[in-house]
Formats: structure tokens, C-alpha cells, sequence
């Protein structure tokens, strides 16, 4: 297929960075930027929220409440090791690869900056490792795996945290070469593989999933220059991290597309994000419109396109702590493949707008640091604040991001 073949012949920086808040190009991996969020803004979060500064203070209240939650339903969670097998569609096995399981891996890991508790740390770093004695992630119905396992998807969004909470164990003596080491191989030889399929396949969340956490792997893994990502479908292919960084990123810029060569596995004659802001690919799951105007319920399209643009952010998050604002910015010459537009579509429709729901509400916090748009502030306060924890991807946005709402 032609769109498969051409990643293959791309140099490392294909994006445009003309945006006055970015460097010009990507920064060296080490600079103390964080995924998400970084220890030092952690630092500067704690400081105010101990001077009883709004709304640091309730947030980091929250946030310390969610996760010492977490901890204590965790104790009796599964042991996690072995062939992982999926039982039916269920995303929400096994529950370390949950929303839950993802939201306390990487909430511990902050938890630990803000407390200096090292029990945060210790449980951060346990879930990490118990990541790296599985294996497999087929479906229960077929005896080997098949392209296509709900597996992939429950690695792309619930698997994907860790890597963030790995990234922030980063100086903690308790996380030592080895155990990061041993981590590493894992995403490189079991977890990678899987979420490159969805990236390189997949038209609606799954590939916006799998390109963010293919391209995060590979990223994380720079420090190896000499290991090579291997891919086995929808292609075979071996990568340097370098290499599968690029063609990850270029995947979920042509996702955002509407052109025939970037359809992909689109079930319909619409697909990408529309001029209007439209995401056809959620709205056909649901009873709506996919060439509407609006979304007139709040059905399953509506809910997919907010799953669509929670994913989508966290992606151009990174990307753009790292310089590059090419996911923020990508507009093509019809007004088409715009994030902005697909939240103005969901969130500030002239016909009909949605409130993003009490966990994806996270991801329009970290949207709006970057756009600044006054819509989304409008929107963030009177549908917010929203819960603390998030969805599955831009997860703690209300933390890490804050906005006070209670300003005129």
C-alpha cells in the first residue's frame, strides 16, 4: 500500500516548526522537559500548593486522595506475569493495563514529586517491572495472537502511562540501570511491535493510540541507537528509534488527513478530521451524522470523537515539549486535519455543543495552555472543573495543567 511504503524513505524532521512558542526542531532527549509534565514543574506545583495557592492547593489534595485510592484497591489486583490473554473485548484486562492500572503507575510517579514519599516511588516502579514479565496479549477466543487483539489497543492506552512514569523516576536511586534497562527491552520487543501495527493500520483512536505510543517508545529508547524496533505487520521492517520516531510522528499527522493515499482502514467514504472539524471515523460509531454539521446527541460518535481528541492531545503535548507544534498546528490548504477544529466542532459548535465529559475534560486543559483560545476557557468553566484523574492518555491535566476558574 502506498502509504506504507513511503515512511520508509523519510528523513528524521519532516514537520514545519513556525511556531513562535518553539525551538526549530526537537530537542536533544534528556532535556528536562517531561512527557507531560516535568520534575521541575512538579516542584513548582508542590511550592505553591503548599503557600495554599488556588487552585494548586485543591488539586494536589485531590490528586493525593485519588491516588492513595489507587493504592489501596491495588493490593488486590492479579499478580501480572506470563501470557497475557484478553478475554472477549474487554479493555479493561488486565487491570494494569486499565485506565486505572495506567492512572496509578504514572500517578505514584508524580505523587512521589509532590510528597517526597518514596512509597509512591517503590509502587510506581513495581508496576513498571511487572510489565516486563509478560508477554503475548492475544485474544481468548484465538489460540495465537492475531493483528487485531484488543491486546494492542489495552498496550497503546494502558501501557502507554508507564512510559511517562518511567521518565519521571529518572534520579530516584530506586530506579536503577537495570531495572530501566530491563523496561526498555520489554517495550522493544513485546510492546512496540503491537502499537506499531495500530499506528501503521488503524484510521480512528486505536491508530491515534498506537502512533503516540510507538513514536513515545521509540523516544524513550534513543539512547540506544544501536537496537533496531522490529515490526512483523502490517509490513516487516527493523528501525533505529531515531527512524520509528519520525515515521510514528508522520503517521499521526497523515491520520488528521482526508486524502485517498491516507485513508488507511477508514470504513466509510469520510475520514480524517473534516474542514468543519468533524472526526468520521467516531461519529459513523454512533447514530449522528458522519457528514453533519454537528453532533445532534451525546451518543457513542460523540463520546469516540472526544476519546479521538484526548489521544490526539496527549501526542501533540509531547511533540510540543519537545519544540515541535506540529500536531497543535497541522491545518491543510482546506481547513481540514485540524485538532483546534475538531475541539471548536465538539465544544464550541454554533448549532450544538458538547461539554467533554468529567475525565476527558483533562485533555482540554492542556489544550488550552497551548491555543489560549477563549472558548475553550469559556468552555472549561462551565462544564468544569472536572474530575482530577482523566481518561486514558492526557491523564492529570487539571494537575499539571491548571487553569483558575473561578478568574473573571
Amino acid at each position: 500500500m502506498k502509504y506504507l511504503l513511503l515512511t520508509l524513505c523519510v528523513p528524521f524532521l519532516f514537520f514545519s516548526f513556525n511556531h513562535p512558542r518553539t525551538n526549530s526542531g526537537v530537542e536533544k532527549k534528556g532535556a528536562p522537559k517531561g512527557f507531560l509534565i516535568s520534575a521541575q514543574e512538579l516542584s513548582g506545583i508542590k511550592e505553591k500548593a503548599g503557600a495554599g495557592l488556588e487552585p494548586h492547593r485543591t488539586n494536589v489534595a485531590l490528586f493525593l486522595s485519588f491516588v492513595d485510592s489507587l493504592m489501596l484497591v491495588s493490593s488486590d489486583w492479579p499478580e501480572l506475569s506470563g501470557e497475557v490473554v484478553i478475554a472477549g473485548r474487554s479493555s479493561t484486562e488486565p487491570v494494569q493495563l486499565s485506565s486505572t492500572g495506567g492512572k496509578l503507575a504514572y500517578g505514584t510517579a508524580i505523587a512521589w514529586h509532590l510528597t517526597g514519599d518514596s512509597k509512591y516511588a517503590v509502587k510506581s516502579r513495581e508496576l513498571i517491572l511487572s510489565l516486563t514479565k509478560t508477554y503475548g496479549y492475544r485474544n481468548e477466543e484465538h489460540k495465537d495472537f492475531q493483528w487485531g487483539a484488543q491486546g494492542i489497543l489495552n498496550l497503546a492506552r494502558g501501557g502507554t502511562p508507564y512510559i511517562y512514569a518511567a521518565d519521571l523516576l529518572e534520579g530516584w536511586k530506586g530506579w536503577t540501570i537495570e531495572n530501566k534497562w530491563n523496561y526498555q527491552r520489554w517495550l522493544r520487543d513485546v510492546m512496540y511491535p503491537k502499537v506499531a501495527w495500530a499506528s501503521r493500520t488503524r484510521k480512528n483512536n486505536w491508530g491515534v493510540a498506537g502512533s503516540f505510543s510507538a513514536a513515545l517508545i521509540a523516544y524513550y529508547l534513543m539512547e540506544h541507537p544501536d537496537w533496531r524496533l522490529e515490526e512483523v505487520s502490517p509490513l516487516s521492517v527493523k528501525l533505529a528509534p531515531e527512524e520509528a520516531f519520525a515515521v510514528h510522528n508522520r503517521y499521526q499527522i497523515g491520520r488528521l488527513k482526508t486524502s485517498a493515499d491516507w485513508k488507511m482502514d477508514a470504513k466509510g467514504d469520510l475520514w480524517g478530521i473534516l474542514p468543519n472539524g468533524a472526526i468520521p471515523e467516531e461519529i459513523r460509531r454512533g447514530k449522528d451524522p458522519i457528514d453533519g454539521e454537528f453532533l445532534p446527541s451525546d451518543g457513542s460518535g460523540t463520546d469516540y470523537t472526544m476519546t479521538h481528541i484526548e489521544h490526539l492531545t496527549a501526542h501533540a503535548e509531547f511533540l510540543y515539549r519537545l519544540g515541535d507544534s506540529s500536531l497543535y498546528d497541522h491545518r491543510e490548504a482546506d481547513g481540514s486535519g485540524s485538532l483546534l477544529q475538531a475541539y471548536m466542532f465538539v465544544m464550541n459548535n454554533p448549532i450544538k455543543s458538547h461539554c467533554f465529559t468529567d475525565t476527558r475534560i483533562n485533555a482540554l486543559y492542556m489544550a488550552y495552555h497551548y491555543y489560549k483560545d477563549p472558548a475553550m476557557l469559556r468552555s472549561l468553566k462551565e462544564c468544569g472543573p472536572g474530575n482530577i484523574s482523566g481518561q486514558r492518555l492526557a491523564l492529570f491535566g487539571r494537575l499539571t495543567h491548571p487553569v483558575d476558574l473561578s478568574e473573571n
